[in-house]
Protein backbone atom coordinates (compact mmCIF):
# COMPACT_ATOMS: atom_id res chain seq x y z
CA UNK A 1 0.00 0.00 0.00
CA UNK A 2 1.09 3.27 -0.98
CA UNK A 3 0.39 6.44 1.02
CA UNK A 4 0.53 9.95 0.96
CA UNK A 5 0.81 12.50 3.78
CA UNK A 6 0.29 16.50 3.06
CA UNK A 7 0.17 19.17 5.76
CA UNK A 8 0.80 23.06 5.76
CA UNK A 9 4.47 22.97 7.73
CA UNK A 10 4.33 26.20 9.21
CA UNK A 11 0.97 25.67 10.97
CA UNK A 12 2.90 23.19 13.23
CA UNK A 13 5.95 22.96 15.62
CA UNK A 14 8.03 21.23 13.70
CA UNK A 15 10.16 21.05 10.08
CA UNK A 16 10.62 18.53 7.96
CA UNK A 17 14.21 18.18 8.84
CA UNK A 18 13.27 17.25 12.01
CA UNK A 19 10.22 14.97 11.54
CA UNK A 20 13.14 13.19 8.88
CA UNK A 21 15.57 13.14 12.02
CA UNK A 22 12.91 11.77 14.35
CA UNK A 23 10.93 9.22 11.85
CA UNK A 24 14.00 8.43 9.62
CA UNK A 25 14.51 5.27 10.44
CA UNK A 26 11.50 3.68 8.59
CA UNK A 27 12.53 2.52 5.73
CA UNK A 28 9.38 2.75 3.59
CA UNK A 29 8.58 6.51 4.25
CA UNK A 30 10.12 9.19 1.82
CA UNK A 31 10.25 13.07 3.28
CA UNK A 32 9.50 15.19 0.26
CA UNK A 33 9.24 19.24 0.98
CA UNK A 34 6.88 20.69 -1.78
CA UNK A 35 3.96 22.92 -2.97
CA UNK A 36 0.90 21.13 -3.55
CA UNK A 37 -0.72 23.33 -5.63
CA UNK A 38 2.44 22.99 -7.95
CA UNK A 39 1.99 21.46 -11.25
CA UNK A 40 6.20 20.32 -11.06
CA UNK A 41 4.38 18.11 -8.03
CA UNK A 42 5.02 14.82 -9.84
CA UNK A 43 2.74 11.93 -8.45
CA UNK A 44 1.52 9.52 -11.08
CA UNK A 45 -2.28 8.74 -11.55
CA UNK A 46 -3.77 6.18 -10.09
CA UNK A 47 -0.61 5.16 -7.72
CA UNK A 48 -1.90 6.40 -4.59
CA UNK A 49 -3.76 3.66 -1.98
CA UNK A 50 -4.65 6.41 0.70
CA UNK A 51 -4.05 10.23 0.73
CA UNK A 52 -4.28 11.84 4.69
CA UNK A 53 -4.39 15.87 4.06
CA UNK A 54 -3.70 17.35 7.11
CA UNK A 55 -5.16 20.68 7.93
CA UNK A 56 -3.92 21.91 4.87
CA UNK A 57 -6.82 22.79 2.65
CA UNK A 58 -7.74 25.72 4.94
CA UNK A 59 -4.70 27.82 3.56
CA UNK A 60 -5.76 27.29 -0.12
CA UNK A 61 -8.06 29.62 -1.57
CA UNK A 62 -11.53 28.23 -3.15
CA UNK A 63 -10.12 27.77 -6.76
CA UNK A 64 -6.77 26.24 -5.48
CA UNK A 65 -8.46 23.78 -3.29
CA UNK A 66 -10.92 22.48 -6.19
CA UNK A 67 -7.50 22.22 -8.20
CA UNK A 68 -6.10 19.98 -5.84
CA UNK A 69 -8.74 18.09 -4.98
CA UNK A 70 -9.35 16.83 -8.37
CA UNK A 71 -5.43 16.37 -8.87
CA UNK A 72 -6.05 13.93 -5.67
CA UNK A 73 -8.55 12.25 -6.84
CA UNK A 74 -6.94 11.44 -10.46
CA UNK A 75 -3.71 10.53 -8.04
CA UNK A 76 -5.71 7.93 -5.89
CA UNK A 77 -5.66 4.20 -7.38
CA UNK A 78 -9.06 2.47 -7.62
CA UNK A 79 -10.61 2.07 -4.61
CA UNK A 80 -8.15 4.62 -2.53
CA UNK A 81 -9.24 6.79 0.16
CA UNK A 82 -8.97 10.18 1.09
CA UNK A 83 -9.20 11.01 4.43
CA UNK A 84 -9.07 15.19 5.30
CA UNK A 85 -8.65 16.81 8.35
CA UNK A 86 -9.46 20.61 8.87
CA UNK A 87 -10.71 23.02 10.79
CA UNK A 88 -14.19 24.54 9.40
CA UNK A 89 -15.98 27.33 9.04
CA UNK A 90 -13.68 29.40 11.72
CA UNK A 91 -9.63 29.96 12.01
CA UNK A 92 -8.09 26.81 14.25
CA UNK A 93 -7.18 27.73 17.30
CA UNK A 94 -8.63 29.51 20.59
CA UNK A 95 -6.50 32.96 20.24
CA UNK A 96 -7.36 35.55 17.98
CA UNK A 97 -4.08 36.08 15.63
CA UNK A 98 -2.70 39.24 14.33
CA UNK A 99 -2.65 38.10 11.00
CA UNK A 100 -4.60 34.95 9.97
CA UNK A 101 -3.14 32.83 6.91
CA UNK A 102 -6.22 30.46 7.10
CA UNK A 103 -8.79 30.66 4.71
CA UNK A 104 -11.67 28.28 6.10
CA UNK A 105 -14.43 26.71 4.25
CA UNK A 106 -17.80 25.40 5.15
CA UNK A 107 -17.49 21.49 5.66
CA UNK A 108 -20.12 21.16 2.34
CA UNK A 109 -16.93 22.85 0.62
CA UNK A 110 -15.32 19.94 0.93
CA UNK A 111 -17.39 17.53 -0.60
CA UNK A 112 -18.12 19.59 -3.85
CA UNK A 113 -16.11 17.65 -6.17
CA UNK A 114 -18.16 14.35 -4.56
CA UNK A 115 -20.95 15.66 -5.16
CA UNK A 116 -19.85 16.81 -9.00
CA UNK A 117 -18.51 13.30 -9.30
CA UNK A 118 -22.04 11.88 -8.21
CA UNK A 119 -24.33 14.02 -10.03
CA UNK A 120 -22.72 14.04 -13.24
CA UNK A 121 -24.13 10.36 -13.80
CA UNK A 122 -27.42 11.61 -13.27
CA UNK A 123 -27.59 13.55 -16.29
CA UNK A 124 -29.67 15.70 -15.36
CA UNK A 125 -31.67 18.19 -17.93
CA UNK A 126 -33.75 21.81 -16.73
CA UNK A 127 -36.84 21.36 -16.01
CA UNK A 128 -36.41 17.66 -14.15
CA UNK A 129 -37.44 16.60 -10.29
CA UNK A 130 -35.49 15.13 -8.11
CA UNK A 131 -36.01 13.91 -4.31
CA UNK A 132 -33.59 13.88 -2.03
CA UNK A 133 -34.38 10.84 0.69
CA UNK A 134 -32.16 11.35 3.43
CA UNK A 135 -30.93 14.91 2.91
CA UNK A 136 -29.57 16.00 6.66
CA UNK A 137 -28.34 19.50 6.31
CA UNK A 138 -28.21 20.03 2.34
CA UNK A 139 -25.51 21.03 -0.30
CA UNK A 140 -26.28 19.15 -2.52
CA UNK A 141 -29.71 20.18 -3.83
CA UNK A 142 -28.71 23.84 -4.24
CA UNK A 143 -25.73 22.18 -6.43
CA UNK A 144 -28.07 20.29 -8.20
CA UNK A 145 -30.73 23.59 -8.42
CA UNK A 146 -28.15 25.53 -9.19
CA UNK A 147 -26.09 23.75 -11.78
CA UNK A 148 -28.68 21.94 -13.77
CA UNK A 149 -31.97 24.46 -13.02
CA UNK A 150 -33.95 21.51 -11.63
CA UNK A 151 -36.66 21.44 -8.60
CA UNK A 152 -35.26 19.44 -5.76
CA UNK A 153 -37.17 18.62 -2.87
CA UNK A 154 -35.57 17.01 0.16
CA UNK A 155 -36.51 15.40 3.50
CA UNK A 156 -35.53 13.55 6.48
CA UNK A 157 -36.36 12.32 9.51
CA UNK A 158 -33.95 15.29 11.57
CA UNK A 159 -35.95 18.65 13.01
CA UNK A 160 -32.93 19.85 13.65
CA UNK A 161 -30.79 19.18 10.28
CA UNK A 162 -34.22 20.17 8.37
CA UNK A 163 -34.40 23.36 9.89
CA UNK A 164 -30.41 24.10 9.16
CA UNK A 165 -30.90 23.03 5.79
CA UNK A 166 -34.33 25.57 5.93
CA UNK A 167 -32.23 28.45 7.20
CA UNK A 168 -29.52 27.47 4.41
CA UNK A 169 -32.01 28.18 1.41
CA UNK A 170 -32.67 31.63 2.56
CA UNK A 171 -30.78 33.88 -0.51
CA UNK A 172 -30.95 31.17 -3.03
CA UNK A 173 -32.37 31.82 -5.91
CA UNK A 174 -33.07 28.22 -7.29
CA UNK A 175 -36.06 25.66 -6.90
CA UNK A 176 -35.66 23.52 -3.25
CA UNK A 177 -37.70 22.61 -0.59
CA UNK A 178 -37.55 20.80 2.59
CA UNK A 179 -39.68 19.01 4.69
CA UNK A 180 -39.15 16.40 7.83
CA UNK A 181 -40.57 13.43 6.72
CA UNK A 182 -40.00 9.44 6.72
CA UNK A 183 -39.28 7.94 3.08
CA UNK A 184 -41.33 4.57 3.68
CA UNK A 185 -44.57 6.81 4.56
CA UNK A 186 -43.90 9.84 2.37
CA UNK A 187 -46.92 10.33 0.09
CA UNK A 188 -45.38 11.34 -3.13
CA UNK A 189 -48.22 11.19 -4.66
CA UNK A 190 -49.57 7.68 -4.00
CA UNK A 191 -48.75 5.66 -0.14
CA UNK A 192 -46.08 2.77 -0.93
CA UNK A 193 -44.42 1.45 2.45
CA UNK A 194 -41.66 0.41 0.64
CA UNK A 195 -38.78 1.98 0.46
CA UNK A 196 -37.28 1.02 -3.06
CA UNK A 197 -41.23 0.76 -3.85
CA UNK A 198 -41.19 4.50 -3.40
CA UNK A 199 -38.34 5.43 -5.41
CA UNK A 200 -39.41 3.36 -8.28
CA UNK A 201 -42.88 4.83 -8.47
CA UNK A 202 -42.06 8.04 -8.19
CA UNK A 203 -39.70 8.17 -10.95
CA UNK A 204 -40.90 9.08 -14.65
CA UNK A 205 -40.15 6.82 -17.35
CA UNK A 206 -36.23 6.32 -17.91
CA UNK A 207 -35.64 8.12 -14.53
CA UNK A 208 -32.32 7.72 -12.58
CA UNK A 209 -31.76 6.54 -9.11
CA UNK A 210 -28.46 7.61 -6.92
CA UNK A 211 -27.65 5.89 -3.94
CA UNK A 212 -25.07 6.69 -1.75
CA UNK A 213 -24.71 4.97 1.57
CA UNK A 214 -22.70 3.11 4.26
CA UNK A 215 -20.98 -0.23 3.32
CA UNK A 216 -18.72 -2.28 4.55
CA UNK A 217 -15.79 -4.53 2.93
CA UNK A 218 -16.62 -8.05 2.15
CA UNK A 219 -15.86 -10.68 5.01
CA UNK A 220 -16.50 -10.32 8.31
CA UNK A 221 -15.73 -7.22 10.15
CA UNK A 222 -12.97 -6.62 13.01
CA UNK A 223 -14.41 -7.00 16.40
CA UNK A 224 -14.33 -3.36 17.06
CA UNK A 225 -15.62 -2.49 14.26
CA UNK A 226 -18.94 -5.36 14.76
CA UNK A 227 -19.21 -3.47 17.82
CA UNK A 228 -19.91 0.30 16.24
CA UNK A 229 -22.46 -1.18 13.98
CA UNK A 230 -24.02 -3.12 16.71
CA UNK A 231 -24.28 -0.02 18.92
CA UNK A 232 -25.09 2.28 15.97
CA UNK A 233 -27.95 -0.06 14.84
CA UNK A 234 -26.88 -0.45 11.31
CA UNK A 235 -27.26 -3.25 9.09
CA UNK A 236 -23.86 -2.79 6.78
CA UNK A 237 -23.59 -5.09 3.47
CA UNK A 238 -20.80 -5.03 1.18
CA UNK A 239 -21.12 -3.18 -2.47
CA UNK A 240 -21.80 -6.46 -4.15
CA UNK A 241 -24.32 -7.73 -1.65
CA UNK A 242 -25.98 -4.48 -1.58
CA UNK A 243 -26.54 -4.58 -5.70
CA UNK A 244 -27.87 -8.31 -5.09
CA UNK A 245 -30.20 -7.39 -2.86
CA UNK A 246 -31.25 -4.26 -4.69
CA UNK A 247 -31.01 -6.52 -8.03
CA UNK A 248 -32.79 -9.88 -6.65
CA UNK A 249 -34.88 -8.95 -3.49
CA UNK A 250 -36.70 -5.86 -4.86
CA UNK A 251 -36.94 -6.96 -8.06
CA UNK A 252 -36.77 -3.86 -9.70
CA UNK A 253 -33.32 -3.82 -11.24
Amino acid sequence: MKICCGAWEMGWHFSLPKNEFLNGHFNNVTFMCADVTSPNLDISPDSVDLIFSNCLLMHLSDKEVENVAERMVKWLTVGGFLFIRESSSHQPGDSQWKKNPTHPHEPRFYTRETTKEFVSKLELKPGHKVVDVGCGISGTEFYMAEHFDVEVVGFGLSINMISIALDRAIGHNCLVEFEVAHCTKKTYPDRLTALFGSFFKWLKPGGKVLITDYCKSSGPPSPEFEAYIRQRGYELHDVEAYGQFIQKEMGYW
